[in-house]
């Protein structure tokens, strides 16, 4: 039997502050009525962004600065008729802009459309009350500086860096829908990330150690250790590196390490679960609910309430509670990502799509270690970069800090690679699932040219039957 990954609810940082003021709760009444006495029903969506960025390159200058990101889009529908509009402005002129031009698209020209102008600028109104930004939160210049610093002393003595540079950034989302019936606040959802990349010479050519972190709580990184840490982790990858030597193999066993197995979720059991691409079949597979698709023991869920979940909210972006979806249970397909408190978008400026939040696999039964010890010849990939799954269901993901297994034990390093195979025959090739668990790096989804911020996490994973072969360029 394996133990659950706990998750537990929200909390501020993941989710924000939200809930229905009174005067809002009225606005979507009165909507509601619109479209009974009317035939017009309007839906609105505002958000504004405020965040700041800052960049430390190779002179160790830092750039950067502070910046807010407000608009709104408005859909009209009347009858057969419907019209999208989107602006980036929270001024009464653009709501009457936006209104009327949405209006005219869904054929309500003759809709009185300057009371429901007054009506949203009213709702708009609220997020006027909302925290401040993220930009007085920022690490220092000189915290960042000195993960930089701990990039080249990682380096010192054994190889030396051409190239090091250091990035952070961090923005609060607030967010307002409303619509007949429906009025929804959300305030202050955070996110705090610190990157380093860090390039050295290799024997085929210059190869790069990249490392991220990020937090929603800008408190976790109060003593500074975990910011360093990420320059410091960057260096000594970029160093690792550089005697690593391309490989081509097919049918070989992986040792996927915990933390990077939450990617092969993510791409082999989040997307093909999401309701609209099964639908479709543009995973090129067709799951039922009750299909077994891998082994006995294999748990796999999606919660916006995971704890450390990157991709963690509260509610999605039409107002929904988002709770925990089982999608997985014993090798079986249990449930489909769709529906309310899944739909999600990059900005007010596109419509929500049904989206993940954070999908992992829960723990094994399996020792990690006696995993990699049962190998006689394979590989051991410490990080799985980004991944993608075509409509034929072959995929490809960029591996990361390889090093090939002989006899069980890890041996040399070899360049970064692309892992390719079929999602079907991936799945059923799962061998072992370890009883450790990590959350993996940081990550944006994207989907029909939408980017959302999603995390994954997972054990240690022995997975046969793939394919690896040199990446173009190094990660």
């Amino acid at each position: 039997m394996t133990t659950p990954v706990p998750s537990r609810p929200h909390t501020a940082d993941q989710g924000g502050a939200s809930g229905t003021h009174p005067d809002l709760a009225a606005l979507g009444e009165r909507l509601r009525e619109t479209e009974a006495r009317t035939g017009v029903r309007v839906d609105l969506f505002v958000e504004r962004v405020r965040g700041a960025e800052r960049f430390v390159p190779d002179d160790a200058t830092v750039t950067g600065e502070p910046y807010e990101q407000a608009g709104f889009a408005v859909r009209i529908r009347h009858g057969d008729g419907e019209g999208y509009v989107a602006l980036n402005s929270l001024s009464g002129e653009a709501f009457r802009l936006g209104v009327r031009a949405a209006a005219d698209r869904a054929g309500a020209e003759r809709f009185g459309t300057d009371g429901l102008a007054a009506t949203v600028l009213r709702a708009a109104g609220h997020l006027e009350s909302c925290g401040p930004g993220v930009a007085v939160a920022a690490p220092s210049a000189e915290l960042l500086r000195t993960a930089r610093s701990s990039a080249l002393r990682a380096a010192r003595g054994t190889a030396s860096l051409t190239s090091v540079s250091v990035s952070y950034s961090g923005a609060a989302r607030d967010f307002l829908r409303l619509g007949p019936g429906i009025a929804h606040l959300e305030e202050a959802q955070r996110w705090h990330l610190v990157s380093c990349r860090a390039v050295a010479d290799g024997t085929g050519g210059p190869v790069v150690g990249y490392r991220k972190a990020g937090v929603r709580d800008i408190g976790a990184w109060e003593s500074g250790l975990d910011v360093v840490r990420v320059g410091r982790d960057a260096g000594r990858a970029a160093v690792a590196k550089t005697a690593g030597r391309p490989v081509t193999e097919r049918n070989v066993t992986l040792v996927i390490a915990s933390g990077a197995s939450g990617v092969l979720a993510h791409e082999l059991l989040g997307h093909p679960l999401e309701g609209d691409v099964a639908a479709r079949r543009l995973a090129g597979v067709a799951w039922r609910e009750g299909e077994r698709i891998g082994p006995a023991g294999l748990h796999v869920a999606d919660d916006p309430g995971l704890a450390g979940g990157w991709g963690g909210f509260a509610h999605d972006d039409e107002g929904a509670p988002a709770r925990l979806r089982r999608l997985v249970r014993d090798g079986t397909v249990t449930g489909f990502i769709d529906g309310a408190g899944r739909q999600r978008r990059q900005s007010f400026r596109q419509p929500p799509l049904t989206r993940m939040s954070n999908v992992y696999v829960e723990r094994g039964p399996d020792d990690p270690a006696a995993l990699t010890a049962s190998v006689g010849h394979g590989f051991h990939v410490a990080r799985l970069g980004g991944g993608r799954v075509h409509e034929d269901g072959t995929f490809a993901f960029g591996a990361v800090d390889v090093r090939r297994i002989r006899d069980g034990s890890l041996a040399e390093p070899v360049s970064d690679a692309v892992v390719t195979g079929h999602v079907a025959a991936a799945l059923t090739g799962i061998r072992g699932i370890g009883d450790d668990f990590a959350m993996g790096s940081p990550a944006a989804c994207a989907k029909y040219g939408q980017e959302v911020p999603v995390g994954d996490g997972g054990p240690t994973l022995l997975v046969t039957g793939l394919d690896i072969e040199p990446s173009h360029a190094s990660l």
